[in-house]
């Protein structure tokens, strides 16, 4: 998005202060950092493992087969969606089980994809605007994904920590925002989240009751039939701007 439009959008803002904002809640996955890199390399590290654990897994299948019967499985199972850890453990169960794998093995291949998951690197901004963000807002995350903010090293800096499970649906349903304005003690008006997916962030949030912040850090196309986000960012540091000032 150019950058006039996000000064022009900024602008129709006072502040946070005057949009009575309390807390603020921030997907992860290319909000706070690039999603396919880490991923990619995750994948990577788990193909490594069960090849080097049962090597006639190699002679038989690629990585990208491994990645494909995994979509297949989730194209069966939909309700998958909502928790990857748990689709990736069946996905490993049903790609090891014929090698003799077993159930420690399996939780095994599952731990060392995910603890590889972890391994994130920030935009720039992102630490920084966190620990000023912190000053003034209770922070919180809300993913559909499986990172980890404890293992990531920065859960200190956030009160609610929610990801998406069998029994807590993923974005676009509203349950992780509403849980975390529960968790948060406030009601949703006074909860901004941050996200850069118009549908699973802005439109699920507005859903419920929340106010909104797209982020697009690659000069993304809004949607023309999405309503608008309240605010529109392309770092963290303009969400700064809109705080109260740090005394």
């Amino acid at each position: 998005m150019p950058e006039k439009n996000i000064i022009e959008s900024m602008q129709s803002v006072v502040g946070l202060r005057e949009l009575g904002i309390t807390a603020i809640t921030f997907d992860l996955d290319d909000t706070l950092w690039p999603c396919a890199p880490v991923i990619a390399a995750a994948e990577e590290v788990y193909f490594a493992w069960i090849c080097k654990k049962f090597p006639p897994i190699e002679s038989k299948y690629s990585l990208a087969d491994v990645i494909a019967m995994r979509r297949e499985i989730l194209e069966s199972q939909p309700a998958l969606k909502n928790d990857v850890t748990e689709m990736r453990r069946r996905a490993t169960r049903e790609l090891l089980a014929p090698f003799g794998a077993s159930d420690a093995d399996i939780q095994e291949a599952v731990r060392v994809c995910v603890e590889a998951r972890q391994k994130v690197s920030f935009y720039d901004e992102v630490m920084s605007s966190l620990q000023d963000l912190s000053f003034h807002y209770r922070l919180g995350s809300i993913t559909n994904g499986n990172a980890d903010l404890q293992m990531i090293g920065v859960a200190h800096l956030f009160d609610v920590e929610l990801a998406a499970t069998m029994d807590l649906p993923a974005k676009p349903a509203t349950d992780m925002f509403l849980q975390a304005c529960d968790a948060l003690g406030i009601q949703p008006e006074r909860l901004l989240h941050v996200g850069d997916h118009p549908i699973n962030d802005v439109a699920a949030a507005r859903q419920a009751g929340c106010r909104t912040a797209w982020i697009t850090r690659y000069d993304d196309s809004y949607p023309e039939n999405t309503g608008p986000a309240d605010i529109n960012i392309t770092d963290l540091n303009a969400l700064v701007e809109l705080a109260p000032p740090i005394r």
